[in-house]
């Protein structure tokens, strides 16, 4: 029975050192990047199956210490990826203190899944967060119908409803002083770039949502929108924040890229993982939904909201913009 099985832990070992190396090859191959997304599940699965397989065979034997080793290696390279997000690890943002001058800034996050119609718990979520800023995406007609209500709470909208989950819809109680429409890379893909004015300030921001990787979207797409926008960061010096669903996971070498390229903070890094996605599905969860901000900001808080009907949790982030 152990002879029939052996080969199982064989193919978890070659599995978890291609999920674990392919990511970081820099390629545009869809089905290498998608392995980026679940690091700490690849390291759970490793580790039972490291357990499992000490349990059951004489570790001394040179073709199961190599075996053993294969995990290992996997593991570590995965579990490096995670380990700048657990807490206590070193943050990239500094924590505003109480009573410390500047001014408020908070932001509500939410893929709302078009198809989902618990347009209520939406509601709901979006009243309990009492954010300054919304903003949402896969957001098509009916749910700019469904959201009407919250209009008169937020003076300065930008409604964008699309079908095929394009749609991004904008609410904000500070004034907007331009909005520009538009699209980085496919015609079919918008993104929102927001001047706003906070307390005389003009703070940018920019909404995106592009598309995953996936076999009908080139993974180019989403790795030329970022850049795109990171070299305007460069070129401009306003407070900035890039916000949506990222469809990337903040480890992933593209994001990293593009975040030191523009000179943005996370401020996850040292406070947790925040996995956005896998509302519908607790094991493949992991953290899409970003708000990158540039050097001006502090962090008030981060908190993840409970589900809404969609497979995205709705990201509620509070910052504070330090006195010019």
């Amino acid at each position: 029975m152990l002879a029939m099985i052996e080969p199982v832990f064989g193919l978890i070992g070659a599995w978890g050192l291609f999920a674990a190396i392919a990511p970081k090859l820099r390629t545009e191959i869809w089905w290498m990047r998608v392995w980026v997304y679940g690091r700490l599940q690849t390291c759970l699965i490793l580790a039972a199956a490291a357990a499992v397989y000490t349990a059951l065979y004489p570790v001394g034997e040179i073709g199961n210490a190599s075996l053993l080793m294969a995990y290992a290696v996997a593991f570590l390279i995965c579990a490096a990826d995670i380990l700048p997000y657990l807490p206590g690890r070193k943050r990239e943002m500094r924590r505003a203190k109480a009573g410390t001058p500047g001014t408020p800034l908070s932001i509500l996050l939410l893929n709302v899944l078009q198809e989902n119609e618990d347009h209520t718990a939406v509601l709901a979520r979006i009243r309990d967060s009492n954010a300054d800023i919304l903003f949402l995406s896969e957001t098509n007609a009916r749910w700019r119908e469904a959201l009407s209500d919250i209009e008169g709470e937020y003076s300065h909208t930008y409604l964008l409803d699309k079908e095929d989950h394009n749609g991004l819809l904008f609410y904000s109680r500070y004034p907007v002083k331009d909005v520009q429409e538009r699209y980085f890379c496919q015609e079919h893909v918008p993104s929102l770039t927001i001047d706003v004015d906070i307390d005389g300030r003009e703070v940018r921001l920019y909404c995106i949502h592009p598309r995953p990787p996936r076999p009908r979207d080139a993974t180019q797409h989403l790795d030329d929108e970022l850049m795109i926008v990171a070299d305007e960061l460069r070129e401009q010096d306003r407070p900035a924040l890039v916000i949506g669903d990222f469809n990337e996971v903040g480890w992933s070498w593209m994001v990293r890229e593009f975040k030191q390229h523009a000179g943005l903070c996370d401020p996850k890094r040292g406070r947790g993982l925040y996995n956005s996605y896998g509302a519908k599905n607790p094991f493949l969860a992991w953290p899409l939904d970003h708000a990158f901000v540039t050097g001006e900001f502090d962090l008030v808080t981060i908190r993840r909201l409970r589900p809404c009907g969609s497979d995205h949790y709705p990201m509620l982030y509070g910052f504070c913009l330090r006195p010019a």
